[in-house]
């Protein structure tokens, strides 16, 4: 029987992929999955597909082009270990990440949080992210001890990302929890209702994963209108949810996307997107609004 299964979906970039696998040790109880979102064969050169040839780690190959969702989702549907891991395929686990992760794996938890660190694809060094992922979080990861109440709030509704995170397969199979199909925010949903359901979890402040910085990368760049409308519905649909559980506090503020949707269809686009955004309930700060106008007006003239 495996303890892990760790799903690993992927999408044209292998030499990143074969670094984060290089990045999990071998060992008999891991099962490894990595689910391949249609990558172009002029990309990837599927007979030597990273992986193909280590024992313990299996490969799916899909057509769909669904996104990270449903690779997760036939990652779910293949896994048999005891608990479960995610990582995106252009990170990778920190040094010795299984000896902090063997310390839960015979208690009965539902999720075990973890830290994470951050940095630059290309050189490794510490990306502007690393400072908030060690010191905010652990901030509220130590808040648990004196407020388990509000701290957990914290930690389940401004903590939503698949990674950094280890859940009991068990958990998972009961509350029938699913990643939506989307190409970004799909992990949202499925961290926070795993976090409200959670009845029993355990917060660690051992970093066992390191999130890289890509300007290319799906969830940081912003070239096109297509990234930007991708990027503003997913915090749309994440609002929803926080609204509909009465956790509008915990709203993602959108008046930054407001902004920038300027720069992709100017005025017309940013009423389009005022709009939405008002029409969903969301926070919308008018004052930075009309300041963004009165700069632009500013240069123009």
């Amino acid at each position: 029987m495996f303890t892990y299964s760790i799903i690993i979906p992927h999408k044209n970039i292998p030499h990143l992929l074969k670094r984060c696998l290089d990045s999990i040790p071998f060992r008999n109880d891991i099962q490894t999955i990595i689910v391949d979102d249609n990558s172009d064969p002029t990309i990837v050169n599927f007979d030597k597909f990273p992986g193909y040839d280590k024992e313990n780690i299996e490969i799916y190959l899909t057509k769909e082009n669904k996104g990270a969702g449903y690779a997760r989702n036939i990652g779910l549907s293949k896994a048999k270990g005891k608990w479960i891991l995610f990582a995106d395929a252009d990170d990778f686990f920190n040094t010795n990440f299984l000896t902090e992760t063997d310390k839960y794996v015979d208690t009965d938890n539902d999720l075990i949080y973890f830290l994470a660190t951050s940095v630059y694809s290309d050189t490794l060094n510490k990306a502007f992210r690393n400072k908030y992922l060690l010191s905010t979080r652990k901030k509220y990861y130590k808040k648990l001890i004196k407020n388990e109440v509000e701290a957990k709030n914290e930690l389940v509704y401004k903590n939503w990302e698949a990674w950094a995170k280890m859940f009991n397969r068990s958990f998972i199979e009961k509350n029938n929890l699913f990643f939506e199909e989307e190409k970004i925010g799909e992990d949202a949903i499925f961290v926070i209702k795993a976090g409200e359901l959670s009845r029993k979890y355990y917060v660690s402040d051992f970093p066992i994963y390191c999130i890289t910085y890509r300007k290319d990368s799906l969830c940081f760049k912003m070239i096109s209108e297509d990234d930007f409308d991708h990027n503003f519905l997913a915090k749309v649909r994440i609002n929803k949810y926080l609204e509909s559980v009465d956790k509008n506090s915990f709203k993602i503020d959108l008046y930054h996307d407001i902004i920038l949707s300027y720069r992709f269809g100017r005025r017309k686009k940013m009423i389009n997107i005022y709009k939405i955004a008002k029409e969903n309930g969301n926070k919308i700060r008018i004052k930075a609004i009309l300041k963004y106008f009165l700069i632009s007006l500013k240069k123009k003239f």
